[in-house]
């Protein structure tokens, strides 16, 4: 009978702690999400003033962004370049996550370690690097500078992402591929490609919202350039307009539904977040 009793204890001690490390995460969820949540309701306002709204409700600073000539060319500068950026970076990291899943060679260790150094590296410390170089070069203040220092900053996500799909398929059939006459483009065509294209656009939409996203290396190598986020800082400096509430629930809205994309399409490709994580 104690037994019965004691267990029941433990049992009512269990439900207790479990319901109350729900309550807590609970609440630390809603005090984690109440910036969002404020900034949602300031981008629905109708005034001028960076305020919650009481009555007065309107779309307004959504609309400004797409009519205001200022707003349009900082997206428009921002999407060029994070479709440039993303399709240089897959065209140099996916070449270069086949040969470190596929071959070995001298120096392999350091090669993948630098592939995705800019990951652990403190962003500054790139940006500066960066302007050191680009500005021997002449480069500074364009956007083929700022193209240039975003391929460095998200390759690493095609070369991890990417070489993950690549271990995956087993490179016998590769092998066997060869030994019946098909070139490397046609087994890369019919074997390899079809099999870790879930990779591929998922490594593509992170690289894409990373560019888009990033400010302090265009900060340090931009100049006159203006992205988004550039042009975000600006207004902050001088006022703070609802017109910047509502971008920022546009961009998060874009991360949130690009990032989720992009989980999705790992697990179709049977790429475990934890192997990635890792």
């Amino acid at each position: 009978m104690t037994g019965t009793h004691t267990r029941a204890a433990r049992s009512f001690i269990g439900m207790l702690t479990d319901g109350s490390l729900a309550i807590a995460g609970l609440a630390l969820l809603c005090f984690a999400l109440m910036p969002v949540l404020v900034v949602a309701a300031v981008s629905v306002t109708g005034g001028e003033s960076f305020d919650i709204p009481t009555d007065d409700l309107s779309l307004r600073w959504y609309a400004e962004i797409v009519q205001d000539t200022h707003w349009r060319t900082a997206i428009l500068n921002s999407l060029t370049i994070g479709i440039v950026s993303t399709v240089f970076a897959l065209l140099l990291g996916g070449p270069a996550a086949y040969a470190a899943q596929r071959y070995s060679f001298p120096g392999k260790a350091l090669v993948e370690t630098l592939a995705v150094s800019p990951l652990v590296l403190p962003t500054v410390a790139i940006a500066a690097a960066q302007y050191l170089v680009l500005a021997k070069l002449q480069l500074n203040g364009t956007m083929i500078a700022i193209i240039i220092t975003h391929v460095v900053y998200v390759m690493p996500f095609v070369f991890i992402i990417c070489g993950l799909g690549i271990a995956a398929v087993d490179p016998l059939i590769e092998t066997a591929a060869f030994s019946l006459g098909a070139s490397r483009w046609t087994a890369f065509r019919r074997i390899l490609l079809p099999n870790i294209y879930p990779s591929i656009i998922s490594s593509a939409l992170l690289c894409f919202v990373s560019s888009f996203d990033e400010l302090v290396l265009a900060l340090f190598v931009g100049g006159g350039v203006q992205t988004v986020p550039l042009t975000i800082l600006g207004e902050l400096k001088y006022e703070l307009k609802p017109t910047i509430a509502a971008l920022s629930v546009s961009l998060s809205l874009l991360t949130v539904g690009l990032a989720g994309m992009a989980i999705l399409l790992m697990r179709r490709g049977r790429i475990a977040l934890s192997r990635l994580a890792s």
